[in-house]
């Protein structure tokens, strides 16, 4: 860093004090932002100068708050998180300001994945059923004849499910969007194919 006089030095430390920003400090005091940030770092480092800038509407209590609703799963989305700060709190915060609260502390979004609502009974056959044919050939499943289906809407589409989780958690079934059949305004289209080479 390069040597500046003594009066820009006080005048840095007295800006940076009273929270004003490195492009505000670098205007007033006439230095580059650059300097201004080493000179933060190397204040900081000494523990002399505190973090400048506005201070978050989020404390870390709050944090805490909103990582239990995620790990609960009592929320899944940022809209969610943000209604609930403010019916519990009054909190007026906005959504992009819930993510990055939640990308902070570690957690990343993801689409939820479609599960299908099935009884236990019903689970209990599909995994005989795996188990029964777990060392078929290809040439074995080349006889097979497979039915595929797809729904089309006619009016809106189901969208997607949206949910976070910190990257070692395991899914599990608040984290998966449960498929149910049921009758519904929209058309399906049902495919049959074979193996081909």
């Amino acid at each position: 860093m390069r040597a500046i006089s003594t009066d820009k030095v006080n005048s840095i430390s007295s800006l940076l004090r009273s929270k004003k920003s490195n492009s505000k400090v670098a205007k007033q005091v006439g230095v580059s932002r650059t300097t201004v940030q080493k000179y933060r770092s190397s204040r900081k480092m000494s523990g002399n100068v505190d973090e400048a800038g506005r201070p978050s509407l989020i404390s870390q209590r709050m944090v805490s708050y909103i990582r239990r609703l995620v790990t609960l799963g009592r929320k899944n989305t940022a809209v969610e998180i943000q209604k609930a700060l403010k019916e519990e709190f009054g909190m007026s915060v906005s959504d992009s300001t819930v993510r990055r609260v939640l990308k902070k502390a570690g957690f990343i979004a993801f689409v939820k994945p479609q599960k299908p609502l099935l009884r236990s009974q019903n689970i209990m056959k599909r995994l005989q059923w795996a188990k029964s044919h777990q060392h078929w050939t290809v040439d074995d499943w080349k006889r097979v004849i497979f039915s595929d289906e797809t729904k089309i809407n006619r009016f809106a589409s189901d969208g997607k499910a949206y949910t976070w989780k910190l990257p070692h958690e395991e899914l599990n079934s608040r984290r998966l969007k449960e498929k149910i059949r049921c009758k519904e305004i929209s058309g399906r289209v049902f495919v049959l194919h074979r193996y081909q080479l």
